[in-house]
């Protein structure tokens, strides 16, 4: 039994209010399973520090290449999973495809398309030796209803025109004292489809390493880390190590180093991530790979982590936590937000309909600062609730139905929302976006593509006319020809204004523009007018 989730691309707590605290560019990232129990690990994370006061801004702005102007990704999760006679589950499991969005990026796209079905193919391994192991448990064992979870979840972490770099989180609960995660981590050039290595990232080995260990031993003073650990830190480096390799990650301020858990400290410290930063260590680094030099950034937030930050003369904290409803159906929860701000302390409370997914700490370039939280409500329904963290008070800055969906904010000045859409047919579809004035993500346009997660037309499922339409094809140099094409031709949507006009791409590749205007009765659109459901086999709108 399978079923697929799309989004585009994210702890249990036992004590009330925020309990662990994060500092600056020191990392140990939290353990996410896609199931509804989570753990989460103590951690420590870098908040780089602003340079200029609040509300200053430069007098010249950086000229921009387009070389590190993020890219738009969609991931799908293939759910499966087996049940008992009394529909308990016995096991479940989630494996989760990346695509590459839009235009261009051919060979990027040919190399996470391997990707996938790599991972793929071993998760499908590993499920079926699971599933066998979890069936016989509970035919041994009928009155222990324990489900086991085998899980590859995708986390982005920079995707760009220069650097596309990503882990797959793979968790696994077998009902012994905790579940078991741990992150295989992935680098691509964005232009060639190469999958990097340390050395191609890294110029001075020598230098980086010894930053790693000089960071490690800071850990090991306070009793982090195992006795010995320096051994198993050599043989990872030295690739040498028998049962793991060094994993590594490019991120927008540096490159970071990860240990899994209890490969060189205990559980409870999770996974250890040391982050080598571009700033101070250029020469360190292949400049081409190396981030935006920039004020402002976006940092995933955890619930009950307390996440530190300065900009300018701005010493700040900042922690949510929410309380469960008392029932399944019940979306309610009670958010609280807890602030500290150069001393004086703020705590905000509101009622929010839906679970709560991916948040981040957004700081722009002028240092403002905002808390951006993805609510998940019935029919897989999204918004993105904004919160200014900047006055006396925490304050609600306003809500929108453009949400991130699974994808990173890697910087204020432009990100990528999705929201469902419905014009010639429901999905689901992505914006480029900024912070705005207020705090609220502001479009830069008003045209929104269509999130694709085939890699070919048969598994796209077309608009099939059944009368001749008029369209307006593009052209490869940009011209625009007025043409008609005939019955039966197979339309594929890739953008919309949602108003005038839905983009279309044609089984020869050919693109074109079909106009239409909204109907009459407030659904549903024209087209030339004619009724679109007159105009196709089939309109797949949902609900």
């Amino acid at each position: 039994m399978r079923k697929y989730g799309l989004y585009l691309l994210i702890a249990v707590g036992l004590l009330a209010g925020c309990q662990k605290k994060y500092t600056a560019m020191d990392t140990t990232t939290a353990q996410t399973s896609a199931e509804e129990t989570k753990t989460t690990e103590s951690a420590k994370v870098t908040v780089p520090e602003e340079s200029k006061t609040s509300g200053e801004t430069d007098a010249k702005e950086p000229e921009s290449t387009g070389k590190l102007d993020p890219i738009p990704i969609a991931v799908t999760g293939e759910y499966d999973g087996e049940w008992d006679d009394s529909q308990t589950p016995i096991i479940t499991s989630r494996c989760d495809r990346v695509f590459v969005q839009g235009d261009g990026y051919e060979a990027l796209k040919s190399a996470l398309s391997a990707k996938n079905d790599e991972m793929a193919a071993a998760h499908k391994k590993e499920y079926e030796e699971y599933k066998a192991e979890a069936i016989d448990m509970r035919k041994e064992f009928t009155d222990a209803k324990f489900t086991y979870a085998c899980n590859y979840e995708f986390q982005p972490i920079r995707f760009d025109g220069a650097v596309a770099s990503m882990s797959w989180l793979k968790y696994y609960d077998m009902g012994g004292a905790h579940p078991t995660a741990y992150n295989d981590y992935y680098n691509f050039d964005t232009q060639t489809g190469k999958q990097l290595e340390l050395s191609d990232m890294v110029k001075d080995m020598g230098g980086f390493r010894s930053y790693v260990k000089e960071e490690l031993a800071g850990r090991a003073a306070d009793g982090e880390l195992f006795d010995g650990y320096e051994d198993t830190v050599d043989t990872l480096f030295d690739g040498t190590n028998a049962d793991s390799s060094l994993e590594w990650a490019i991120t927008e301020n540096g490159v970071s180093v990860y240990f899994a858990p209890y490969e060189i400290g205990p559980y409870a410290a999770g996974e250890i991530e040391i982050a080598v930063p571009f700033k101070d260590h250029e020469s360190m680094f292949e400049e081409a790979y190396m981030g935006a030099s920039t004020d402002g950034w976006a940092k995933k937030v955890d619930p009950w982590d307390t996440v530190t930050y300065r900009s300018g003369d701005v010493d700040a904290s900042v922690c949510y936590t929410y309380e469960e409803p008392e029932t399944e159906d019940d979306f309610t929860r009670k958010l609280t937000i807890e602030r500290e701000q150069n001393g004086k302390k703020d705590t905000f409370t509101e009622e929010v309909y839906g679970k709560i997914g991916d948040t981040w700490l957004v700081m722009t370039d002028d240092g403002r600062s905002y808390l951006y939280m993805e609510l998940s409500s019935e029919n897989d329904w999204k918004t993105m609730e904004v919160y200014d963290l900047n006055g006396e008070k925490v304050a609600k800055a306003g809500s929108s139905t453009d949400s991130v969906n699974g994808a990173p904010i890697q910087t204020p000045d432009a990100f990528y929302l999705t929201r469902r859409i419905d014009a010639l047919g429901t999905y689901s579809a992505y914006r480029k976006f900024h912070v705005g004035a207020d705090g609220m993500p502001e479009a830069d346009g008003n045209v929104y593509t269509k999130i694709r997660t085939a890699d070919s037309y048969e598994d796209e499922m077309p608009l099939v006319s059944t009368r001749a339409l008029p369209v307006t094809l593009f052209g490869a140099d940009g011209s625009e020809t007025e043409a008609t094409m005939p019955v039966g031709t197979k339309f594929y949507v890739r953008a919309t204004d949602e108003e005038t006009f839905v983009d279309m791409e044609l089984e020869d590749g050919r693109k074109c523009r079909i106009a239409v205007r909204q109907s009459g009765d407030g659904w549903g659109f024209l087209i030339d007018g004619v009724s679109e459901e007159e105009c196709f086999e089939f309109v797949p709108y949902a609900g």
